[in-house]
């Protein structure tokens, strides 16, 4: 998905195309840059400027080089590759707690891997909630954060905020 929106990028920026496609070039440059290195890169700073400015020259500058970035391999966030890599591990750690209830038929054993389960796949979603919270700059307490407490600023559709879709937060709070 990230390829095919680069290839566009790079399609959309070429000199022949005109500023409508550069615009267009410089939103999609700015989705690449929050879905990979967040919104605090640089140029996530320049395309802002470019769209708040309508200056196609700037855009299509910025978006080009966003382009360049992947190319080079610069749109990796180390921390955002560690944390995925964690939340798979606590995933496949619960995974296997699941399996190992059911294979016993001791009852308190089973409730001791299921509970086990619970929490570390409760971890992996509540680190994933607090990520998307960072990443749209939207508060929480980090001292009394939980799924719930997470959850609930990502939808609140009566303030126009839908980071988590309606099915997601339905899923979330099941």
């Amino acid at each position: 998905m990230l390829t095919a929106r680069v290839g566009q990028i790079r399609r959309l920026c070429a000199d022949d195309q005109g500023s409508t496609e550069w615009f267009e070039a410089a939103g999609l440059a700015q989705v690449v840059l929050q879905d990979t290195v967040g919104g605090n890169h640089p140029l996530m700073v320049a395309l802002k400027c470019a769209l708040e400015k309508a200056d196609p020259y700037r855009a299509v500058a910025a978006s080009r080089g966003v382009v360049r970035l992947f190319d080079e391999g610069g749109l990796t966030s180390p921390r955002l590759a560690i944390a995925h890599e964690i939340e798979g591990d606590l995933l496949n750690l619960a995974q296997s707690q699941t399996e190992a209830a059911e294979r016993t038929s001791d009852s308190t054993k089973r409730q001791v891997h299921l509970a086990i389960a619970a929490f570390l796949a409760g971890a992996a979603v509540e680190d994933a909630l607090r990520r998307l919270c960072d990443a749209h700059e939207i508060t929480y307490d980090a001292q009394r954060s939980s799924i719930a407490k997470l959850q609930s600023p990502l939808f609140q559709p009566a303030r126009q905020t839908e980071v988590i879709s309606s099915t997601e937060n339905k899923q979330l709070t099941a």
